[in-house]
């Protein structure tokens, strides 16, 4: 089915109108008519079923069919991911989306390729957050991540709420099996967890250092070496598969 965003807000009566976003990609590009129905999302747990009343390129009315409010999921997923070339991005936070994460953090390693200029911070994080939308509409997710400003190593480590596990993808002896990681976390009932992946030349010494310093754990991701978003997908999940 069709899905699109209708904000919060505008749930409480049974009519509606869409974004003029929304209503040229249903109307324009999917060519939606009178008397169609549409999935419908706030990105924030909600999310339903309407019908078309009056197609238009720019305010789209709808009447609202159904409307159900999912459960939080548990734990809160916050991805601390180091920056990759944009086509790699774009696709880990789509895919990321479609995995339950509720928080994307961009990174800006220190042994990164990309580097995202200040100029250029505000127009990348509203792509990203687009690509989110997109996924949320496509996958059906009706939580909407929000994609945090791209940041350094220490403002990412300063900024993990206190109640967050954290872990980073490593290749060091000590670092501790993911299972067992995970296990220990459900077990003491942790409301979130934070993931740290490391850029395709992996975290510098002293970021490891300051990772370990602020608690970060150490896990395996198995014998393999895997590529970054690879990695992403698989630490994500497996944190999805230990809460079922």
């Amino acid at each position: 089915m069709i899905r699109c965003f209708l904000a919060s807000g505008q749930w409480a009566a049974g009519a509606a109108e869409l974004d003029e976003s929304e209503s040229k990609h249903l109307v324009s590009v999917l060519r939606a008519q009178a008397g169609d129905r549409i999935g419908i999302l706030d990105g924030e747990g909600q999310r339903g079923e309407a019908e078309v009343v009056a197609p238009h390129k720019k305010r789209t009315a709808i009447r609202i069919l159904s409307r159900t409010a999912a459960a939080p999921v548990a734990p809160r997923r916050i991805l601390v991911q180091a920056l990759v070339r944009e086509q790699k991005m774009d696709w880990l936070i789509q895919k990321a989306v479609e995995l339950g994460a509720h928080e994307i953090w961009p990174l800006q390693a220190e042994q990164a390729v990309v580097r995202i200029r200040p100029e250029e911070a505000a127009k990348k994080a509203a792509r990203w957050q687009a690509i989110a939308l997109g996924a949320c509409k496509q996958s059906g997710n009706p939580w909407m991540p929000r994609i945090a400003p791209v940041r350094g190593l220490a403002d990412a480590l300063a900024a993990l709420p206190a109640e967050a596990a954290a872990c980073f993808g490593a290749l060091q002896e000590d670092a501790a099996p993911l299972p067992a990681f995970f296990g220990r976390l459900r077990r003491e009932n942790r409301p979130q967890v934070a993931m740290f992946i490391g850029p395709e030349g992996d975290f510098s010494a002293g970021e490891v250092e300051a990772l370990r310093a602020a608690g970060v754990q150490p896990v395996s991701l198995g014998p393999v070496v895997l590529r970054v978003e690879t990695a992403a997908l698989f630490i994500l999940s497996a944190l999805q598969y230990a809460w079922l």
